[in-house]
């Protein structure tokens, strides 16, 4: 599974635990300039996690609809693995 996570500066603590999950390849983008709204959705992702107390407002509603035209699940939760990783399980469950 790939995932991709919007919102927040780093991530790096939360990319370990996630690998031991069992999700391949996390992609990164940190959304602090509007700029981000124009990045494409690349093709290789299952999911995609917003992380929503570090997102700039109008690059989530754009993003937003990108992801949903592209039918892929979402996660919406904050910076914080004890929210994530429920979440995480949950998706991972669906796709085995």
């Amino acid at each position: 599974m790939s995932v991709l996570i919007v919102g927040a500066d780093r991530i790096k603590a939360m990319v370990p635990k996630m690998e031991a999950m069992g999700i391949e390849h996390v992609t990164h983008w940190d959304t602090r300039r509007y700029k981000s709204s124009k990045n494409k959705i690349p093709a290789h992702i299952d999911l995609v996690v917003f992380l929503t107390d570090f997102l700039h407002h109008t690059v989530a509603l754009k993003l937003k609809d990108k992801v949903k035209n592209l039918g892929l699940p979402t996660i919406y939760c904050r910076r914080a693995w004890s929210e994530m990783q429920p979440e995480l399980q949950k998706q991972l469950e669906k796709n085995r």
